[in-house]
């Protein structure tokens, strides 16, 4: 090998570049894409052949599990103080749903609320329009009205569902969601959820002001709460 050793800092130097020069081709190909067709993007709606061909190919049981639920405000007692915030009948964290791969879920959900809401199944790979996210796959549900949820259970894990606005889940609207597997033995002595919270909502502050105190500081988050993804 001949020159100069290619150290650290001249590797570094030299991807930089590389990666530059790959980007500005990437971008003056893409404008000429777009440039080429002004015609929007496809998109895939609930209605769509697509959505409905995935649905048939998902297993199912047969078991249709049903769960009424309301959210609504609420008084709990939290460290031996009671508080006034928002849960899911009336519990924290709501009663765990349970169902099996292939199971189809239908929930109704009765806003009780003085907002808007929706649940998100969180980690669920599920139809798009049962996800739970207001204005982009949903409309927002209103106080007095009811949504149904129904999808096919698609894979097993425990994970939980939640509101997706504002910072409702920084409240006590939250509860476990369990898919087994078909074959599960299940022979288990005990077979307890936990579920843990950093709480704070009626302990001399909420989460709207906590949020404005850290956003004030340049701490806030993009999302307005926790992971809810």
């Amino acid at each position: 090998m001949t020159g100069h050793p290619l150290d650290r800092r001249r590797f570094l130097v030299a991807a930089a570049t590389t990666a530059l020069a790959a980007a500005a081709g990437c971008s003056s190909s893409g404008s000429r894409s777009r440039s080429a067709s002004s015609a929007p993007p496809a998109t895939i709606g609930p209605t769509d052949p697509a959505v409905a061909a995935a649905e048939a190919a998902r297993p199912k049981t047969g078991t249709v599990v049903r769960r009424e639920l309301r959210a609504a405000p609420v008084t709990l007692e939290v460290g031996n103080q009671r508080i006034e915030t928002w849960a899911y009948d009336g519990a924290a964290p709501g009663a765990t749903l349970r169902a099996v791969v292939g199971d189809t879920v239908e929930v109704v959900l009765r806003n009780d609320l003085p907002e808007d809401t929706t649940i998100h199944w969180h980690g669920l790979a599920l139809r798009n329009d049962m996800d739970g996210v207001h204005e982009l796959t949903q409309p927002p549900i209103r106080p007095g009205d009811t949504f149904t949820y129904r999808f096919t259970a698609p894979h097993a894990g425990t994970y939980w569902f939640h509101p997706h606005m504002g910072l409702q889940l920084d409240r006590a609207l939250y509860a476990p969601l369990v898919i087994d597997e078909p074959d599960e033995p299940g022979a288990y002595d005990v077979d307890e959820v936990i579920v843990l919270d950093d709480w704070l909502d009626g302990l001399g502050t909420t989460p709207e002001r906590t949020f404005e105190q850290l956003t004030s500081m340049g701490m806030g988050g993009g999302s307005g709460g926790r992971g809810g993804m």
